[in-house]
């Protein structure tokens, strides 16, 4: 009795595990926004960014540092010191911080923005994807199906001399490669089902099934121009709009460079992104206020080769998007094409092995290869088409991507938790 309490928990423990969560692609969107590891590391990096800003600003009060105090009686320059702790908001460097720091944190929402649209398009493509191999894997088992049906005949035709022993193994042979090509199809298809669950922040012990999704009739669809997108993608580009901000604190930087003699900021501008860290700064008087200057209007000029080969990347990319799309739409009758004449080909020769005439077993095959092959092709060319209109989508910001970042709003709202 024990152990058959043992048994039957252990059947319902295993019911449990093999009970697959079934996935929508509506649903990657809002899943990758709300649990995904890189977006939430970056939605926290926004919220440390933000609280830069409340530290800049706070360290414009008056503060007191005990030791600065006991060093006075011994040491009258340590007077200077003591500005920086009673009187802080006296020393310009700290005000310009405080401006660095509002649009550092602005740069860094734009990157933020960038990523998850980026890990939402990577998802989705992913999942797209999934859904392809899970169809080539079904048009695999029906091709499995018909070779065998194909080695019963012939086995029945080499009982009777019909047909020679060497065709009846090479059929065989090729039914086995095909278990193999399923077998792997099958552990490709699990590979990149875990792939999307960690996409979307899904436990690896869940198991996820992937709803299947509408393929556009894509000889229905009308072709696109370059000049109806590039104008919105570049508006909505991320990618662009950070290189703005960046390129607007760099004044506040020179305007440092001015005030240097009258002392340091306080507040390291590594907290804000260390993005000029690199350019030195004096601190005092000295002669280095030219070098410092000169440097910082090349950093400008950086800034702004980054952001125009950035805008050229994005025209790039769009071109190409647009053009595949054209190219799907204009080449689809040829590939309808091929499909019908494979399908009408085996039909004619089954039609002919199933009357009794004496058709080669290897043309038959020849003709369900052939049909499969035109199978992959149509519905790969009907994926590609879906996987372009998504990227297009990313690009000028529309559908999911268009949605606000709630997980970002949450955090910042919450104070980081």
């Amino acid at each position: 009795m024990k152990y058959l309490l043992i048994i039957t928990l252990l059947s319902c423990f295993g019911n449990l595990y093999a009970e697959e969560k079934v996935i929508t692609l509506d649903e990657v969107a809002t899943k990758v926004k709300e649990s995904n590891f890189n977006v939430l590391e970056n939605a926290q990096r926004i919220y440390q960014a933000k609280e830069t800003i409340t530290f800049s600003k706070r360290n414009l009060l008056p503060r007191l540092n005990f030791w600065n105090i006991l060093k006075l009686p011994f040491d009258w320059t340590s007077a200077i010191d003591i500005v920086q702790d009673i009187a802080p908001f006296l020393v310009p460097n700290n005000w310009f911080r405080v401006s660095q720091s509002k649009l550092f944190y602005l740069a860094q929402k734009e990157q933020y923005r960038a990523l998850w649209a980026n890990e939402v398009m990577t998802a989705k493509l992913l999942y797209i994807n999934t859904l392809r191999d899970q169809d080539f894997l079904n048009l695999l088992k029906d091709q499995k199906d018909k070779v065998a049906e194909l080695i019963d005949i012939v086995k029945t035709r080499a009982v009777f001399g019909e047909v020679p022993a060497q065709v009846l193994r090479f059929l065989q042979i090729r039914e086995l490669e095909l278990t193999e090509d399923i077998r792997s199809l099958n552990m490709l298809v699990s590979e990149e089902k875990r792939a999307i669950g960690y996409l979307m922040g899904i436990p690896q012990e869940e198991n996820i099934a992937l709803e299947s999704i509408s393929l556009p009739k894509v000889e229905e669809l009308q072709t696109i121009s370059f000049e109806t997108f590039i104008f919105r993608a570049l508006d909505n580009a991320p990618e662009i709009n950070q290189y703005q901000y960046i390129k607007a604190s760099l004044r506040f930087l020179r305007k440092e460079a001015y005030f240097s003699f009258l002392g340091a900021s306080t507040t390291s501008r590594g907290v804000g992104g260390g993005v000029f860290n690199n350019l030195p700064l004096q601190d005092g008087l000295g002669f280095g206020l030219g070098s410092s200057l000169r440097i910082a209007k090349s950093q400008g000029h950086i800034i702004d080769l980054n952001s125009k080969a950035t805008k050229e990347v994005i025209k790039k990319n769009l071109f190409n998007l647009v053009n595949n799309f054209n190219s799907f739409i204009q080449n689809i009758d040829n590939q309808n094409e091929r499909f019908a004449l494979a399908n009408d080909n085996y039909n004619a020769v089954r039609t002919q092995l199933v009357l009794g005439m004496n058709i080669p077993p290897l043309e038959i095959l020849t003709s369900i290869e052939n049909l499969f092959d035109a199978s992959i092709s149509l519905t790969n060319y009907k994926y590609e088409v879906v996987n372009t209109m998504e990227k297009l989508k990313r690009s000028i910001f529309n559908g999911d991507y268009s949605k606000k970042e709630g997980k970002l709003e949450s955090v910042l709202s919450e104070g980081g938790k």
